[in-house]
């Protein structure tokens, strides 16, 4: 009967024994590696691809959408400035104003002005707003369907 000795490594598993200096894998084997590098390297580079569009996309969108609320913000500040300098005009006249009758119809008149600008400033805002997530939604799509087609 034949004792073999098992050498164990510095972790206490077993060593492996040496191969024999002339082994070779078996074609089918280096086939299959072969094979395997080509279509990891070829999966890599389509998502390398697809990232570098995803990207591009995600800036297109960004960038409108930027857009659109810089848009926003500067009718809301153009809005907020026009309501000031109505309330400060107000505020002069009444200042100027000979009796309380005459400032109380300058208040009332003040009144009815402002709830129609601001009506009107709602429905404006309302409308730019829409426009301009209409304006992102197609320009999200646009830029996935470009995208789709460079990827197929």
């Amino acid at each position: 009967m034949m004792t073999v000795q098992v050498t164990r490594n510095e972790l206490g598993a077993p060593d492996r024994p040496p191969a024999p200096a002339d082994a070779r894998l078996p074609q089918y084997a280096q086939a299959l590696a072969q094979e395997s590098v080509v279509r990891t390297w070829e999966f890599y580079r389509r998502s390398a691809v697809a990232a570098q569009g995803a990207a591009k996309l995600l800036t297109e969108v960004a960038e409108t959408a930027w857009g659109s609320a810089r848009l926003l913000n500067d009718k809301a500040a153009r809005n907020v400035a026009a309501n000031a300098e109505a309330t400060f005009n107000v505020a002069e006249a009444c200042a100027r104003a000979a009796s309380l009758q005459e400032i109380a119809a300058l208040q009332g008149d003040f009144v009815r002005s402002m709830l129609a600008a601001t009506s009107d400033q709602a429905k404006e805002f309302v409308d730019l707003s829409a426009r301009a997530a209409q304006h992102v939604i197609e320009t999200m799509q646009g830029a996935t369907v470009r995208l789709l087609r460079t990827e197929l």
